[in-house]
């Protein structure tokens, strides 16, 4: 079987177009970059950050490749992230000196439209990164790739709570923003996680764009697709949850299952918006209960990761819940609530299908333990990219970051929809 070997991507020395998409290097924007329109995305922090380091391999063909990792500590390393692909999470650990962290994973490479772009381009390389405090102390002892056929891929379908999120530099947990789609590899052995979900996509745009064209083109029997929409959607008066929405999610569930493939329904995230008087806001029930209906029609799985992520922030209240969502948004979380998100998925999976996601989390910490420090959005002040707003999808995701326009995007789709 051929094996791939893996050399350190150096930013400076790889400055091509190519390498300046992160949807096909390693996710990571150099400083002064921005996967946005504007400028990049400005984070004071009160906390350190981490530098990433990166490695990846030559082009390869299409596929789902083995990738099997040794890391080593030279020194004690505290706060240890392992990243695949494109800031996928694979494991968040600690480790003593003399210490290693040991994996075996899987990768998948296809094509994707990136964001800020309208065609196709292929992920030819495979990338794997870690990031810790002192980096210095982490050796990359062991790094290689092989072929892997009959391994089942996970395709994720959605808006900008479950994309593949670019990482700022220097990276911070609690600053970048993050998605459950991103960190879900954490959680599963023995799958590919392949994540064609994108910022400001409505179950409409994801066909619409070709998105949706990507994972018909590849999924196979024996896959799996997880779809997640609705907090687009709803900003759409003919995407209501009774209507477009539900017409949509049955048509994506009828083209999945002609596959052999297995769709998946998923509840959308819930929002970090609260009333005047403290009490939780839910914007997103009807689109949670029509999915709910799709997936009792259709007879097909569903996880309820609305009800979940309620359920926690309402335990959590308004001021703790914030240490979970990326500094001054209201609907994108930071690493800690993605971890937190993809780890209910991934037990849902698990019980769903026991002979394919045994529920996996060796050599990473519990979820209860990574959490964020108390008062994390007051050490933190931040404010978004001035972002191109020329499209719909980059205009819904801008709304998504204000509360007020939010509410107000909402309201005038209900408005629109009544009459």
């Amino acid at each position: 079987m051929t094996a791939y070997g893996f050399q350190p991507f150096l930013r400076q020395e790889n400055s091509g177009k190519e390498f300046a998409i992160p949807e096909i290097t390693d996710g990571f924007l150099a400083p002064g970059e921005s996967d946005a329109a504007g400028d990049a995305p400005e984070i004071t922090a009160a906390v350190e950050g981490m530098v990433p380091v990166s490695f990846m391999t030559e082009e390869l063909p299409r596929g789902t490749y083995r990738v099997q990792i040794t890391l080593r500590a030279l020194d004690d390393v505290e706060q240890l992230r392992v990243f695949a692909g494109r800031k996928q999470l694979r494991a968040v650990v600690s480790l003593k000196k003399g210490e290693e962290y040991r994996a075996v994973y899987y990768q998948h490479l296809c094509e994707i439209i990136p964001r800020w772009h309208t065609e196709e381009w292929t992920a030819k390389r495979l990338f794997v990164s870690y990031a810790a405090r002192n980096s210095e102390s982490i050796s990359m002892e062991e790094c290689s790739a092989a072929p892997a056929e009959n391994v089942p891929v996970v395709w994720l379908c959605g808006d900008s709570t479950v994309t593949d999120q670019a990482g700022e530099l220097p990276y911070n947990s609690g600053a970048c923003y993050a998605s459950w789609g991103q960190a879900l590899p954490a959680f599963l052995d023995g799958t590919a996680v392949e994540n064609q979900a994108h910022c400001g996509l409505t179950t409409e745009s994801f066909r619409e764009e070709g998105h949706f064209d990507i994972v018909m083109r590849h999924i196979r029997k024996g896959d799996f697709c997880l779809f997640q929409f609705g907090h687009n959607d709803q900003k759409l008066p003919h995407l209501m949850a009774d209507t477009g929405y539900y017409r949509n999610l049955v048509r994506f569930v009828d083209e999945v299952r002609q596959t052999g493939a297995q769709p998946v329904l998923v509840t959308p995230l819930g929002r970090n918006i609260w009333k005047k008087d403290g009490s939780y806001n839910d914007l997103l029930s009807e689109y949670a209960k029509t999915v709910v209906r799709v997936a009792k029609e259709k007879k097909v799985p569903c996880i309820d990761l609305h009800g979940a992520s309620v359920c926690f922030l309402n335990r959590l209240g308004m001021a703790d819940a914030r240490g979970y969502f990326h500094p001054g948004d209201y609907t994108h979380t930071n690493e800690y609530g993605a971890y937190r998100a993809a780890a209910y998925i991934a037990e849902e999976l698990a019980r769903l299908f026991p002979d394919i996601f045994p529920l996996g989390i060796t050599g990473t910490q519990s979820v209860e333990k990574f959490i964020p420090e108390p008062g994390l959005w007051e050490k933190l002040s931040g404010k978004g990219p001035d972002q191109d707003t020329s499209t719909q999808r980059e205009l819904f995701d801008k709304e998504e970051k204000d509360a007020r326009a939010l509410l107000a995007a909402i309201e005038s789709a209900k408005e629109a929809a009544r009459r």
